[in-house]
């Protein structure tokens, strides 16, 4: 029983309806686009970890066997004046079996390790800024699709009472009609205008049907949104998000990182015309016993220096070349910069321009509500024409959509903005405290 219970919580949760905050962490949690940019972070992460070792000593065991065809020999005669002394020596037998331990720590590289570590350090930063820039994109995604569903809703709801009220109005023009107080052509309008409304409505149903499936889909689950559009009465200045921009966007942030990254390919390439300093040592664990052996060393241990007076790997191209994409990237650098900037004057000048035609809308949807109720009035003492009651009705209808593409557009600007500012959390923040629209 108790399985049964929680069987139907769980689904229960699973169609459950969702805030958008609730919503973004749901995302966070089953996109695959993040948690492949999440590996890709744990990656260099490793990477940079395994080149903390380049310092320590390289240690190595080392074993050799060797088949020999015959046993080396060497004969010895010796004259003792009285007599003579032939002996055979044995130098080595047919199978010859050596081990031992080697050792080689690099002292000095003229700066190529460390640059290597820095390389690797710079890579997971990159990584980082990329899965930034990826949870930027789910999260604009969330936003236009989420929001997307409440908007088609209203809309479905605005379409809906649009197309019940022209059935109203064609029932009311067929009586009048049937009592010979308008003429056929009324009627005929009026029906036309309501079959046009059942057309439109649903249309706006299969939007808000198709934008329903999307949000399934990012959220792995049958959720419904019960957050609202809403309108904020005091934005920050845009210059509060410009300079956000300019220190948090994770774009920026990766040519920066491949900026770095380049010092470091420069610093490498420049340690080819350094010596390079190393310790080295070996020690015998096993070595067979014959007289060509017996005068091995059990121990060496030293320091040695290599010097490339001459290379073909074009050591000095290759420094021309970093620097040369060092440069590049600062250009890239600063027109990224610009182009951000204005990027983000545009988005903060559109999203006033939503906020200021949503507030003039209001006042154009009171007067349409006013112009229709007077129309229909006027319809049924025979003093207006079906056109100009279903006109009024269109009328109507266009100032709610219009005033509901404005809102809509409005919280898709705040979004962006957010993201450019490198802190989506400033779009849940001003979310809590607007004024929320039903």
């Amino acid at each position: 029983m108790k399985k049964v219970f929680l069987f139907f919580v769980f689904i229960s949760l699973l169609h459950a309806d969702i805030n958008i905050k609730d919503a973004w962490e749901k995302v966070l949690h089953v996109n695959e686009g993040l948690k492949a940019s999440s590996s890709e972070v744990e990656r260099s992460k490793l990477l940079k970890e395994s080149a903390k070792s380049m310092y320590l000593p390289e240690i190595s065991l080392d074993g050799t066997y060797t088949k020999l065809d015959k046993e080396l020999n060497i004969a010895i005669d010796v004259d003792l004046g009285f007599t003579s002394l032939s002996e055979s020596i044995l130098l080595s037998d047919r199978d010859v079996f050596t081990s031992k331990l080697s050792l080689l720590w690099p002292l000095y590289t003229g700066g190529k390790i460390d640059a290597t570590q820095d390389i690797y350090a710079q890579l997971e930063i990159e990584n980082k800024a990329k899965m930034k820039l990826e949870k930027d994109k789910a999260f604009l995604k969330l936003i236009r699709v989420y929001y997307g569903v409440v908007m088609s809703k209203a809309l479905l709801n605005t379409r809906e009472e649009a197309q019940n009220a022209l059935h109203i109005h064609y029932k009311n023009a067929k009586f009048l009609k049937e009592n010979g107080q308008i003429a056929t052509i009324e009627l005929l309008n009026a029906q036309v205008k309501l079959d046009s409304a059942k057309i439109e409505t649903t249309k706006a149903l299969h939007t808000h049907e198709i934008l329903k499936l999307a949000l399934f889909d990012m959220l792995n689950s049958k959720n419904l949104p019960n957050s609202n559009l809403f309108i904020d009465g005091s934005l920050k200045h845009q210059s509060y998000y410009k300079n956000n921009m300019l220190k948090n966007y994770a774009g920026l942030d990766i040519i920066k990182s491949k900026q770095k990254q380049t010092d470091s390919m420069i610093t490498i390439e420049k340690a080819a015309y350094h010596p390079t300093f190393y310790a080295f040592g070996s020690y015998a664990l096993h070595q067979d016993e014959s007289a060509s052996l017996d005068e091995t060393l059990d121990w060496v241990a030293g320091v040695g220096v290599k010097y490339k007076f001459l290379s073909r790997s074009g050591r000095s191209e290759k420094i021309a070349a970093a620097k040369m994409l060092k440069n590049r990237l600062a250009h890239t650098l600063k027109q990224s910069q610009q182009d951000l900037t204005l990027l983000v004057e545009k988005t903060y000048k559109e999203m006033i321009q939503y906020k200021d035609e949503y507030k003039d809308l209001s006042s154009s949807l009171k007067m349409a509500e006013e112009n229709l109720r007077l129309r229909e009035l006027a319809f049924k003492e025979g003093l207006s024409t079906s056109v100009e009651v279903v006109d009024a009705q269109m009328f109507l209808t266009g100032a709610k959509t219009n005033r509901l593409n404005a809102i809509y557009n409005y919280v898709q600007k705040i979004s962006q903005l957010a993201v450019l500012s490198g802190n989506s959390e400033l779009f849940f923040e001003l979310e809590q405290t607007s004024m929320e629209i039903k």
